[in-house]
């Protein structure tokens, strides 16, 4: 994990024992650098995917080899955000029995909400203001969009957001699926006629009015999960809103193959510096 940065894990909310996040620092105290912050997948309910699966994608962008060569200089820190988990049914929990901290019942707004406080508790211990860059996979991605979406409860925004293999519009992927999306999306936002209201694809405001950042989207045409009509309906709201917009369609692999190397999201993170120029 990332052995040669020091590695702390912080406790950001009371109320969850996954309202946690880990920090790698590289310079953390150096305002003038940018942090890469992390927000895992996993379908919003996921026990097995955590904010540690981010540290191939930091060993890959410390690396000296290809395109992230001498970025280290550039990079304050690296932080990777857990929240809150909806149920799995792969995975059940009696909530008899269960502690309370353990359980697995979030339901939107719970999940950004811990997005939100994970970060506001990076800036009160860092102070980086909007110098980061927030990367997102898959529910992740969503989770970065739904941040600016909001922004008099986001605080400072990122100067860019990395979306890769994003679910941004719920509806639409729920029926391409026959359904077999349903059962997640309905146990993370609850009726589906309340689901267009919290995509970010379908999002009712204007992107560019809120947040004034660039935007990253990626995808692979191996993905075996989300199909390709996320990333074209995502770019196609941006691009309408006047949003700074770069699209990206080779990553490599399946949906998890991205994170689980870590290579392609640390291309993508060194193409975002470039284009950031901070």
């Amino acid at each position: 994990m990332a052995p040669d940065l020091k590695y702390t894990k912080h406790h950001y909310g009371a109320e969850s024992d996954l309202q946690v996040l880990g920090v790698w620092d590289v310079d953390a105290h150096n305002r003038s650098k940018v942090w890469v912050i992390y927000i895992h997948g996993g379908a919003w309910r996921d026990p097995r995917i955590i904010h540690e699966t981010f540290a191939p994608t930091i060993n890959a962008i410390l690396s000296e080899d290809g395109s992230s060569a001498g970025l280290r200089d550039r990079i304050a820190g690296f932080a990777s955000l857990d929240h809150r988990l909806s149920p799995h049914p792969e995975f059940p929990q009696d909530p008899a029995s269960t502690p309370p901290k353990e359980l697995r019942k979030a339901r939107h707004p719970d999940h950004i909400d811990d997005v939100r406080s994970g970060i506001a508790f990076l800036q009160k211990e860092y102070g980086f203001s909007s110098n980061y860059v927030l990367v997102g996979h898959s529910a992740g991605a969503c989770l970065a969009f739904q941040l600016v979406a909001t922004p008099a409860a986001a605080g400072y925004m990122p100067e860019a957001i990395v979306g890769i293999a994003g679910v941004y519009d719920f509806t639409g992927i729920s029926a391409r699926s026959g359904g077999a999306y349903a059962g997640f999306l309905t146990a993370a936002f609850g009726d589906p006629a309340g689901w267009d209201e919290v995509a970010p694809m379908k999002f009712s405001h204007n992107f560019a009015e809120y947040w004034k950042g660039i935007a990253i989207l990626a995808s692979s045409k191996n993905d075996e999960l989300v199909d390709e009509h996320e990333i074209d309906g995502m770019a196609a709201k941006l691009r309408k809103d006047g949003c700074r917009l770069v699209v990206y369609k080779d990553v490599r692999g399946s949906h998890h193959e991205c994170w689980e190397k870590g290579t392609d999201i640390a291309r993508l993170v060194a193409d975002t510096f470039k284009k950031i120029q901070t």
